[in-house]
Formats: structure tokens, C-alpha cells, sequence
């Protein structure tokens, strides 16, 4: 499992590092929303039975949802960092601190390995015989 969240992570991290332009700087504000729709549906599928119609879709979009909202935070985040990194001037009067900007790479991989684990766990809904 953590081979996927690697392959995922690591892939996503180049093509935002190598990518042109900063267009994965643009993606705020549907990442926001993207974000609220998931927060909605996982508070949604505590009260709903994920064995009705209505519980089992608000889960599916909380996980599969959740995995690409945190995929494209992803993408948001890593070109945030370099734009920082290119962009920040020695003589501005607060210094470049990458280690807490990255703090939200560290999150963002830490909710795709929890995603992953539970789609492969197919959910904890598959009984063994």
C-alpha cells in the first residue's frame, strides 16, 4: 500500500514540478469546493447507513472524491512551493521556510495513503469465508 501512495505521490509531485506553467496555481478555488463537497458527504455518511442507496454514494464520493480532491491539493501545493521558492526575494524581511510549507504535501499524502488503504481494504465491507 505504501508502494501506491509513493507511485501516486511521487508522480503527482513531478508532473506538477515539471509542468510549463503555473497552471495548477489556478485550481483554488474548485479544490475548496471540491474539499466542501467531501467534508459534506463524510459527515453525511456517519448518519446515513453506507448499506442504503443514499450512505453507500455519499461514501463512494467521500473516498473516491476525497482521493482526487486530495490529488489535485497536491498539485496545488508542490507548484506553490516552487513559485514560492523562485519567486521569494533573500531581502524580504520574513525569510523562506520550506519545511513548513511543506507540511501540506506531508497532509496531502498522509489523506491519499488513508484513501488508498480503504479502497484496497475494499472498504472493510467484504466478508472472508
Amino acid at each position: 500500500m505504501c508502494r501506491y501512495t509513493a507511485g501516486i505521490v511521487g508522480g503527482l509531485s513531478t508532473v506538477a514540478a515539471c509542468a510549463p506553467s503555473e497552471q495548477f496555481l489556478n485550481m483554488a478555488a474548485p479544490l475548496g469546493i471540491g474539499l466542501g463537497v467531501v467534508f459534506a458527504a463524510s459527515l453525511g455518511s456517519m448518519f446515513l447507513a453506507p448499506t442504503t442507496a443514499l450512505g453507500s454514494g455519499l461514501y463512494s464520493i467521500s473516498l473516491y472524491g476525497g482521493l482526487l480532491v486530495f490529488s489535485g491539493f497536491l498539485l496545488y501545493d508542490t507548484q506553490k512551493i516552487i513559485k514560492h521558492a523562485e519567486t521569494h526575494s533573500p531581502y524580504a524581511i520574513d525569510k523562506y521556510d520550506p519545511i513548513n510549507m511543506s507540511m501540506s504535501i506531508y497532509m496531502d499524502t498522509i489523506n491519499i495513503f488513508i484513501r488508498i488503504v480503504s479502497i484496497l481494504s475494499n472498504g472493510g465491507s467484504s466478508k472472508r469465508r
